[in-house]
């Protein structure tokens, strides 16, 4: 194949992607699945729900995500919070009910988490990438 013809083949894909952009998750009803990873995050989902790690935080999906039709969606859960430094023995854990919206566009995932008054995010995930989380000392 010659360089030419291979780079007028990447120009043609890109101009139909661009046309017609990155398409929402699936509206079919069938759960996301799979891992997300992104900056300050990793996300595990699984058609029973999911879990989520932060930098100084892990939390949880009570149900599976199910995107609509624009790939929007909202799942409550808990977000538990976390301390550098050993766990003592009879701590309670930081447990608090979060809301996680989003919305998947394609294999991109953008995420918030509602806490309480406070908004954590956004978090820009991507299916099957690698998160790159710097854990509490």
């Amino acid at each position: 194949m010659h360089i030419r013809t291979m780079w007028t083949g990447f120009a043609i894909a890109a101009a139909i992607t661009q046309c017609t952009g990155a398409s929402p998750g699936p509206s079919d009803g069938s759960p996301i699945l799979g891992l997300w990873g992104g900056r300050h995050a990793a996300l595990s989902l699984t058609d029973s729900g999911g879990s989520i790690e932060y930098d100084c935080a892990h939390g949880g999906l009570a149900a599976p995500i199910r995107a609509s039709g624009d790939g929007r969606f909202e799942i409550n859960g808990v977000h538990v919070r976390e301390h550098g430094g050993p766990i003592r023995d009879g701590e309670p854990v930081d447990s608090v009910p979060a809301r996680y919206i989003g919305r998947i566009i394609g294999n991109r995932m953008t995420l918030r988490v509602l806490v309480g008054p406070d908004t954590l995010g956004p978090f820009e995930l991507q299916r099957d990438a690698a998160p790159l989380l710097v854990k509490c000392l």
